[in-house]
Order: structure tokens, then sequence, then C-alpha cells
């Protein structure tokens, strides 16, 4: 009886000549092995002597590390793998530790080829130079998953193994909490390339892409769309009577109301646009093919670029590279100008395809090229200028399922505006500034302030009018209170400002009876859309009492002296 074997391969590391196989066919399960070692839902075979040796504690670890990756996989809504009653020893999944050659280990199906449900068991790597990466949570977690898989639908032929990798490799970054170096795409792949012969290259030269297991970013944008459990939605169409890989995730797709060309293009997108919620799949930039030569340049020329036919194979996608304000014309100016970047894509039949553009550059939004017929057309806002992030992209997505090498027609223009300057996000080369600087802030901003003087006001009995001296970082204004009374509001520059603030003749008959500690300052600075407030800063104030008026003198009341009357002398 034949068995179908899924692999784990090394990945992105390939340890020294040891290139990995990919799926051939197993014909039982291992030779019984002299130890054993379970937990609740695992059993691990292993052996202490020999090539494939480990000890007790390994053994331990493995099983731990499978147990963590069931409780995962079945939290994300997947059913338990299928029993196998008692081969191996008893009800438990079965992971034998063996050796293997260049890769990381397999699963197996117990019952044969075929899509009947099936139980299967494990086998990991134990030769010492894989050990280190077959005997973690990410391999054990993808092996795991293939189990899963067998248990609802065992895919028919060797051809649809690129599902079994690519969700299962999913899987493992999931419960991995996506950990590690990926390796990924290309897209210009077709998503469900899979040689139908053993190690052959149909779709790579590298073993890992050519088995599907770099598929699986198409798979996690299904995840965050339609729930972790979909990848079961579509084994489940598989059991239903789908007769391949292919038409399982299309009959999927249908039932939750779209298409596959539609997710296909929609995905095209999310690659370019970096549209994950997966932190380490969001710096990922688009491969664009290198048979085309350099990127699209779009400098200062005001003309036809370069027209381009790029062939794309079914439900695979295609990137043009447009590079913004680099110009093929040494002698044009460093100038910086607003343009428009016209792109007209001619969309060969049968492929379903919706192009879209991105310039990946802060704020920007996916552009979808308008569809009129077999033209898709838009006309991209552009300048000449060199901005950080200085690429744009266009994709060419052919979401068939069967139409191969279809040549997209693409033809591009630039439209500049001379009359109209536009700026990149190039600071300004640094200037030396002497003394003091002060930041520019903007009008919803407050300034900060400082008071200068001592922290209790004191004014004389004759007094009306407090003085500061305020240094400001920024423009805006200053609004005085004491207590409850506004004094007013007076203006603020950055640096120093002399203010002035008058107090009202009715409240100093009340400051000057209160105590210095009742009478508080408040300057408070606003900012200069007028609203906006800052950080207040706050004085005491003390006034002298006036002084009493002088008391008048009463005036002595006497009579005064009369003259004295001339003596009059007689003859």
């Amino acid at each position: 009886m034949q068995y179908l074997r899924r692999l784990a391969l090394l990945g992105a590391v390939c340890l020294g000549a040891a290139v990995l196989a990919g799926p051939a066919l197993a014909s039982a399960r291992p030779a019984a092995l002299p130890n054993t070692l379970g937990t609740t839902h695992f059993l691990v075979h292993y052996a202490t002597t020999g090539a494939t040796a480990i000890t007790q504690n390994q053994a331990a670890d493995i099983a731990t590390l499978a147990e963590q990756a069931y409780s995962a996989e079945l939290a994300d809504g997947y059913p338990a793998p299928k029993s196998d009653v008692a081969l191996g020893g008893d009800a438990r999944i079965d992971i034998y530790i063996e050796s293997l050659s260049g890769v990381l280990g397999y699963a197996d199906v117990d019952s044969g080829s075929g899509v009947t449900p099936s139980s299967g068991f494990i086998v990991l790597a134990g030769d010492a130079s894989t050990t280190d990466q077959a005997f973690t949570l990410h391999t054990v977690a993808h092996e795991l998953f293939h189990l899963i898989q067998f248990g609802i639908w065992v895919t028919p032929a060797m051809s649809d193994y690129w599902l079994d990798e690519g969700t299962a490799e999913w899987m493992g970054y999931r419960v991995d909490n996506y950990s590690g170096e990926f390796q990924l795409g290309p897209e210009e792949m077709a998503l469900d390339c899979r040689d139908p012969v053993a190690n052959g290259i149909l779709c790579s030269t590298d073993p890992y892409s050519a088995g599907g297991y770099s598929r699986w970013p198409f798979f996690e944008y299904l995840a965050e769309k339609y729930g972790a459990s979909f990848v079961k939605d579509i084994y489940t169409q598989g059991a239903l009577g789908a007769p391949t890989a292919v038409a399982a995730l299309a009959d999927a797709l249908t039932a939750k109301g779209t298409t596959l060309a539609d997710i296909y293009d929609a995905w095209s997108t999310a690659e370019m646009t970096r549209s994950y919620s997966v932190v380490a799949l969001q710096s990922r930039t688009p491969e664009t093919p290198t048979v085309y030569g350099n990127p699209i340049s779009t400098g200062l020329k005001t003309a036809a670029l370069t027209s381009e036919t790029v062939a794309v194979n079914h439900l695979s996608t295609r990137y043009l590279e447009f590079q913004r304000g680099v110009s093929d014309d040494s002698t044009a100016s460093p100038a910086c100008f607003a343009a428009t970047l016209s792109l007209t894509v001619t969309i060969p039949a049968g492929t379903l395809s919706k192009p879209t553009f991105f310039w990946d550059g802060p704020g920007s939004s996916p552009v979808a090229l308008s569809i009129n017929g077999s033209t898709a057309s838009a006309a991209i806002p552009w300048d000449t200028c060199t901005w950080t992030a200085n690429e744009g992209f266009l994709s060419l997505p052919n979401a068939s399922q069967n139409v191969d090498a279809a040549p997209f027609v693409v033809n591009a223009s630039l439209s500049v505006n001379t009359a109209v300057p536009a700026a990149p996000d190039q600071p300004l080369a640094p200037i030396s500034v002497y003394g003091q600087v002060i930041p520019v802030t903007s009008a919803a901003v407050p300034p900060a302030i400082t008071v200068y003087g001592p922290e209790l006001l004191k004014l004389s009995a004759a007094d009306k009018v407090i003085r500061l001296i305020v240094e400001s970082n920024g423009e805006g204004s200053l609004k005085a209170a004491i207590g409850s009374v506004v004094l007013g509001t007076g203006s603020l520059r950055p640096g120093n400002n002399d203010l002035r603030f008058t107090l009202p003749s009715s409240l100093l008959p009340a400051l000057r009876r209160a105590a210095a500690s009742n009478n508080v300052l408040t300057l408070t600075p606003v900012a200069a859309d007028g609203t906006t407030q800052g950080a207040a800063v706050t004085r005491q104030v003390s006034i002298a009492p006036a002084k009493a008026a002088p008391k008048a003198h009463a005036k002595s009341k006497t009579k005064a002296k009369p003259k004295p009357k001339p003596k009059s002398h007689g003859k």
C-alpha cells in the first residue's frame, strides 16, 4: 500500500549540501524504537544510542511543543487529528525521531492514498545537524496541521500539495507568533504551482518555493479576512467532492460570497501595499522582474515613457516599478515640479485582472485603475521630486485559473507642470545658528513661559499697574487674573515680553486688606488660536495699605489787642 507524505523542508536555511527533496511516497510507519515518552495527546518514540540518539529531556521538550501546538490549533477552530486507535502502541498521536536527509520532518497518512479522511503520524529529523530546527514549535505545529488536514480531506495528487504545505507553513508561523526569518514569494510564481514530479523544478529552482511553502502569506490574508478557521472550509469543500485543491479553494470562497479571481486580485494589492496585521509582513516590497531592465524613470521629461510587455501566468502577479524624480537626462534641472503620471494597461483576455498602482510614500493609498473593456487606465498625481520613498509599483495580476503567458502591455506618459513647484520630504541641509534657538509652534500649541522676578510682587499704595517681564518660546497671548477677576490679556512673541496689567480701582481696597497669600496672580499662556491654554504660572501680590491723611490743628480763640489811642497834648 502506498502512502502520501508531507514534508517540512529546511526553508530559508540550507545545511551545507543538504538540499531538500520534494514530497515522496512512504511505505509504512517507522520501525519501533526502544524508548517512548507520553503526554496527554502525544507519544514520542526515540532511541538513546546511534545517529539519532536524543535524551529523555529532549523527548519531553518535543512532547511539550506538540501539546502547545495542539492547544493553539484547536483553539483556532480546527478538529483534533483523526485517532489511529492503537497504531504505535495506543490512541495518542505518534512522533518518531528518525534520520532524515535534508528534511526537518514529515507527516504521513495511515489509510493509504485517496481522499478518505485518515489518521497519521509525524516523523522528526533526529540528525545532529538538524535538531535545532526540527525540534522547534514551528516545525511541530506545521506537521501537526498536516494530521488535521488528513482528518478532513487527503488531497488526491502531488500537484495539490501546494495547498497542504502553504497552509501548514502558515499555521507553523501563526503558532510560533511569526518568529524567525521569512522566505516568501516570488509573486510571479503561480499560487497553485506544484510539480507533479518529485524534486521537479516546474515552479522554482528553490525547493522551498517549489513545494508550496512560500505561498503561506496568501493564507494569512484569507485568515485575516475570514477568520483563522477558514482553511478548514477549504478542506471541507475537498471532502464534499471538489476534485482539486484549486477547486476546493474556489468553492470555499464562493460560499463566502466572492470568487477566487476577486480575492487573488485583492491579495496582489495587499502584497504590494503590505496590508497585513502581521508586523513582519509590513516591511516587504514587491519583487519586480529583472528581465524587464531598469525601473521606469519618471523624471523631468514631459514625454511618453518606455512601453513594456509583461507575460504573466495564471494566478500569478508581476509588478513594474516606477522611480520618482529620477531622469535619464543628465542635463535636466534638479528642480521639483508637479506632474501627472498617466498609465494605460492592455489586459489580456480571460485574465480577470484588476491592476492597481501604489506609491510607497507617506500617506499613500493604492489606486485601482479604471477598467473599460480590455483597457485599464489611471492618472496619478505625481511630481519630479526625489523622495525618501521613491518607488511606485504597478500590479499586473493574472487572476485566471488556466490562462498562461498572458501579455500585459503597459504604456505610461508623464506631464510635468513647471508652473507649479513641488517639494519632496527631504530635510534641508543644516545651518549654523548663533544664539538661542526659538522653536516655532503651531497655532494650536500654547507657548511655554518664564516669568522673571520674585515670587512675591510688592506694590506700593500708589501703584495701580503690575509690570512683568515674561519670556515666551512662541506666539500667543498671556491672560492675567487675580482670583476670579481677569486683569486683561497681553500679546506674546518669541523672546522677552514687557507686559503691564492695570488693577481695577474697585479691587484695590480688598487687595490692600487681604494677606499676600490670598492675592494670587495667575498668568496663563494661550495659543495663537485664542483658545488652547498652556501651563499657568502664579505669583503672590502684596499691596501696601494707603497712608492716613494728616489731622487739621484748631485755631486759638484770642482777642486781638487793641491799638493804644494816641495821647492828646494840651496847649
